[in-house]
């Protein structure tokens, strides 16, 4: 089952259903994708599309984070994904971090003690830790989003310098 492109993706959830754990990938525009797959095996594929290693993401985040656990995982300047606690384990082994990606986040609400991540889409969801530890993976987040846009521009630039180059020299014959 192919998973939706990098750039749709708003979110990653796990989520109980009548038919057991599952894994909800929500797009943008708020449609809601279920797949049998656990959450990291859906960041693994995501990964795979692109040739990346998940355990590396991880790896390149530390440097710039300083961070061991809970590190934003960097796919691509369109797809920062940011791991928060959502939700509690029923048994031993189930998921608890849903992952929401950098460029779809709104702002936050902070309602009676609870924090909720607003995304661009108009959907709430709440998280299970506190403002301030929230506030922190969304500022490594920007951190690895800002590298990758960077890294783009810099790539940008230097096509257009070249291909004004080319066609300065193309001129000059």
């Amino acid at each position: 089952m192919e998973i939706i492109r990098d750039r749709d993706i708003a979110a990653i959830l796990p989520r109980y259903t009548s038919y057991g754990d599952r894994t909800v990938v929500i797009d943008a525009a708020g449609r809601e994708f279920t797949y049998s797959f656990k959450p990291n095996t859906i960041l693994t594929k995501i990964g795979s599309r692109r040739c990346k290693d998940v355990h590396l993401l991880r790896t390149w985040a530390r440097g710039f984070t300083y961070q061991q656990l809970w590190l934003p995982l960097g796919f691509s300047w369109e797809l920062v994904l940011i791991p928060l606690r959502t939700r509690a384990a029923k048994i031993n082994g189930d998921a608890t971090v849903s992952y929401f990606n950098f460029i779809y986040i709104n702002h936050l609400e902070q309602k009676d003690g609870q924090v909720c991540i607003v995304m661009e889409n108009g959907m709430s969801f709440p998280v299970l830790w506190g403002l301030g530890t929230v506030r922190k993976h969304l500022k490594d987040a920007m951190l690895l989003h800002s590298m990758l846009t960077h890294e783009l521009d810099d790539m940008l630039w230097l096509r257009l310098h070249r291909a004004a180059g080319l066609h300065s020299a193309c001129r000059n014959r």
